[in-house]
């Protein structure tokens, strides 16, 4: 598939992927930095389950908060505005915030993988 049917797969995935693309010059480089962000999401994701099961929130909105950058960098909009309300519950030492919503992160974060995952295989 060329890049023009990628771009639009992502975009009807819910992806702005002219933000992403933009915010990281070209294509080429997008398709670069997005698998080194894909290689390094699991260890995130690892780190940040490990402050949040400690209760160590200043170190959990630090994570969260990179997350947020990172995912929104690429046009993953609703993992990095999830990110966002757990990085401000973090900051706030809102642990039950935390709990309570920490499923909705974890499957932003999987849809995520999963449409990066195939978006790779076009």
């Amino acid at each position: 598939m060329d890049e023009n049917g990628k771009i639009t797969f992502l975009k009807s995935m819910g992806v702005d992927a002219d933000a992403g693309i933009t915010n990281m010059m070209d294509i080429k480089t997008y398709n670069e930095m997005m698998d080194e962000f894909y290689n390094s999401m699991d260890e995130e994701l690892s780190k940040i389950d490990n402050f949040k099961n400690q209760g160590d929130m200043p170190n959990y909105a630090i994570l969260v908060h990179a997350m947020k950058s990172n995912a929104r960098s690429f046009g993953f909009m609703k993992l990095g505005d999830i990110c966002y309300a757990h990085e401000l519950a973090g900051k706030a030492n809102d642990l039950d915030y935390v709990n309570t919503h920490y499923n909705e992160l974890l499957n932003a974060f999987n849809e995520v993988k999963m449409i990066i995952q195939k978006y790779k295989t076009l």
